[in-house]
């Protein structure tokens, strides 16, 4: 009998490569499939194990979460401070990424004049990119040096200039922001000073008498 010819036709090439495809795409699957660890600035009533107060706030803290993409956003538990740290750089870098694919609204006033950048996503993290120290630079050109931000919930991020702007011009917005919406970021005006974010107004405090 003579030997079989056990060289692959083309139907077999190509059923051996949709073969390596498949099992590439499971091995080397998508990062969006992955889950992150990210940071969200939310409301300190959350109570939140781990969560860590900003400077200058009683109110705004930044909370630690896995973000995984079937099971949603599970909340970390405490950890000690080199865990801390480690979580704090890794809620960085998916904050970078998620910056990179930010492009912001321009914001303008009666007269024309640019009075604030506003950022929209569905991304959770959203509010994080505040947690990097580029984003405060990467803006500058157009906002003017030491900018200064708002996070009124997890959808919204607005940037506002220091120098000329009108802050009380968006309290009500924000504030109408943050009490509309299932998932409220904060009231309070951040800035970031020497690498560290800061609260240095509250909106809820223009309508205090």
């Amino acid at each position: 009998m003579a030997p079989r010819n056990c060289k692959p036709g083309p139907f077999y090439r190509r059923r051996f490569l949709l073969s390596l495809l498949v099992a590439g795409s499971f091995f080397w699957a998508p990062e969006a499939l992955w889950a992150d660890l990210i940071a969200i600035i939310q409301p300190a009533f959350y109570h939140q194990p781990g969560q860590q107060p900003i400077r200058g706030s009683t109110r705004t803290v930044v909370a630690y979460y896995d973000l995984d993409p079937d099971k949603g956003l599970t909340p970390c538990p405490a950890t000690d401070e080199a865990g801390a740290q480690a979580r704090a750089a890794a809620a960085q870098e998916a904050a970078r990424r998620l910056a990179a694919t930010l492009r912001p609204e321009v914001v303008r006033d009666a007269k024309g004049v640019l009075s604030a950048l506003e950022f929209h996503s569905p991304n959770a993290a959203l509010s994080s990119v505040l947690l990097l120290p580029e984003t405060w630079n990467r803006y500058s050109q157009a906002l003017g040096p030491d900018c200064l931000a708002a996070v009124p919930n997890r959808e919204t991020l607005l940037l506002f200039p220091r120098l000329g702007g009108n802050l009380r011009s968006f309290s009500v917005e924000v504030l109408g922001r943050y009490r509309n919406h299932p998932y409220p970021g904060s009231t309070e005006v951040l800035e970031c000073s020497n690498g560290v974010l800061r609260a240095v107004h509250d909106f809820a405090a223009d309508f205090v008498d």
